[in-house]
């Protein structure tokens, strides 16, 4: 029972940075889309490098699991805007109720 017991933390731990992840993507592309066109990038070049470089790490942590929710909305219109990301929060969201609803149907069973 013990091995059961860190089983699941680490994989509601692994679930938990997966979504801090994301949330830092979603709110780090935002600063930079409106970043982009503003004087603040020809002033504080190093400083918007920095966000740059940042963007880009996390948007390759995130793009492997982005890319099945984006291949499936391809075939709605949605008018520019990227549901992926609220997809895939949803789904952990729901992965993780489960997780905890099977893992205390095991301990009280």
């Amino acid at each position: 029972m013990a091995f059961l017991n860190v089983f699941v933390s680490a994989i509601l731990m692994i679930l938990s940075v997966l979504e801090w992840v994301i949330l830092v993507w979603v709110v780090l592309s935002w600063i930079l889309f409106f970043l982009r066109d503003s004087k603040f990038r020809w002033r504080h070049r190093g400083f918007y490098q920095v966000l740059a470089q940042l963007d880009d790490i996390f948007t390759r942590m995130t793009y492997p699991l982005l890319k099945p929710f984006r291949r499936m909305m391809r075939r709605f219109n949605t008018a520019g805007i990227d549901w992926s990301p609220l997809l895939l929060l949803l789904c952990i969201f729901i992965l993780r109720g489960l997780i905890i609803a099977a893992y205390g149907s095991i301990l009280s069973g």
